[in-house]
């Protein structure tokens, strides 16, 4: 029986690796792996009961800090956060059965590289809990700058990632999600990210930022779409769950995906400064007073401010999809309604004020970008992808990006 157990461990391991596309070191670099003996030690007295859980979670939180663990992208402990903010739940970070291969890690039974491996799957994927509170970035948030058009909570804020951005998430705020060809639901993905400056980069940021470069740009959060998407929103009408949910109410902005929070966040802290779609619904000339008009993912607009984004002679759209269904706003009430696109009133309408550049198809739901590119039209400039998740990486493409938007 102890066998049969220890082979199936092994397996899902095994299998967990090569789901993933880990490449599993040859022994001579398995040997470059230089984790201290007492981590080792923890695990063993982990795997006989001689210590809590927690306490071989501090040491796998060591290892994750000192990039023996590296994980590029640290994902969110819900489980862990609930369990830190109840102290009366008896949350399980860890599979029982990982605690049979620490012991054999511990006994040189297994290898350090397959035992961090199959680590740092289980880890991202949600398998395994981790306290975010206790993963560090190298800067100290106290000296990350974060834009200043979003109310941001330091206090309750964890650590993400490092690239072009610093990356944050708010403790315990995730979604749910279906590990692939598995009963597994985990919830490992940040519901949203905070963007932030890492004062150590500032000679690459005034490449691409106009602090040194003044313009009279403005970019256009897009707070009626932001409405849209949230519950007993439009979404809950288009499938159905809702027959009266066309229309909406004002809700608070959070940074969101479908929103493109990361595309705000990363222009207003390179300086470009921002306005709502309420201002120009309100006041469609202020436009104007702009030599450029930078479009986030705003899906849903006005006529009014359909007819003045179109007529401003140089508009990036840097997300698809934008333009794509009209809206009523009663600002007595604060309420949005939906008129005309998406399908609505009729099936076969797609586009609301049947703009002829609209590119959703097939940009909008190419979310990866590897090879974005800015086309001109009539109407401005617009691109080939949707940009939200690129703000979150340290690519040659988000530099060409920034620096692009800026010499438009």
């Amino acid at each position: 029986m102890i066998v049969q157990i220890r082979f199936s461990i092994i397996l899902i391991i095994l299998f967990s690796l090569m789901g993933s596309n880990i490449f599993i070191p040859t022994s001579s670099a398995q040997e470059e792996i230089q984790i201290p003996n007492w981590i080792k030690n923890v695990a063993g007295w982990w795997a006989t009961n001689e210590i809590s859980e927690k306490e071989f979670l501090d040491g796998i939180e060591y290892l994750i800090n000192n990039n023996i663990i590296f994980l590029p992208f640290v994902p969110c402990g819900g489980v862990a956060a609930t369990a830190a903010s109840d102290p009366t739940l008896a949350a399980k970070l860890v599979p029982d059965w990982v605690k049979n291969s620490a012991g054999w890690w511990a006994t040189d039974q297994i290898s350090d590289a397959d035992f961090i491996n199959g680590l740092k799957y289980l880890i991202n994927n949600g398998i395994f809990g981790i306290d975010n509170k206790n993963i560090k970035g190298k800067v100290p948030i106290e000296d990350v700058k974060f834009s200043s058009a979003w109310v941001v909570d330091n206090d309750n804020l964890v650590f993400v990632s490092s690239s072009f951005f610093e990356v944050y998430g708010t403790n315990g705020d995730c979604v749910t999600k279906r590990i692939p060809n598995s009963d597994l639901v985990t919830t490992n993905i940040w519901k949203s990210n905070m963007l932030g400056l890492n004062p150590n980069k500032i000679d690459q940021y005034n490449e691409v930022a106009l602090w040194n470069d003044p313009q009279n740009a403005v970019v256009v959060y897009p707070y009626f779409t932001f409405a849209a998407y949230q519950p007993q929103g439009f979404y809950d009408y288009y499938r159905g769950d809702c027959d009266d949910c066309t229309t909406i109410k004002f809700a608070q902005p959070t940074s969101e995906y479908t929103s493109s929070g990361h595309g705000h966040q990363a222009l207003t802290l390179l300086g470009y400064p921002s306005i709502t779609d309420i201002e120009i619904d309100k006041n469609p000339s202020i436009l104007q007073q702009f030599d450029k008009v930078i479009m986030l993912h705003n899906e849903y607009v006005t006529r009014a401010m359909f007819d003045a984004i179109t007529s401003h002679p140089n508009v990036i759209y840097l997300y698809p999809n934008a333009l794509y269904a009209e809206v009523e706003v009663n600002y007595i009430d604060e309420t949005i309604t939906l008129i005309r696109g998406h399908n609505y009133p009729e099936s076969e309408i797609t586009n609301g004020f049947d703009w002829q550049f609209d590119n959703t198809h097939p940009y909008e739901y190419d979310s990866v970008c590897l090879d974005m590119e800015f086309y001109k039209s009539e109407d401005g400039w617009l691109t080939t992808c949707y940009p939200d998740l690129l703000f979150l990486t340290n690519t040659d493409t988000l530099f060409n990006v920034l620096k692009t938007i800026k010499e438009l």
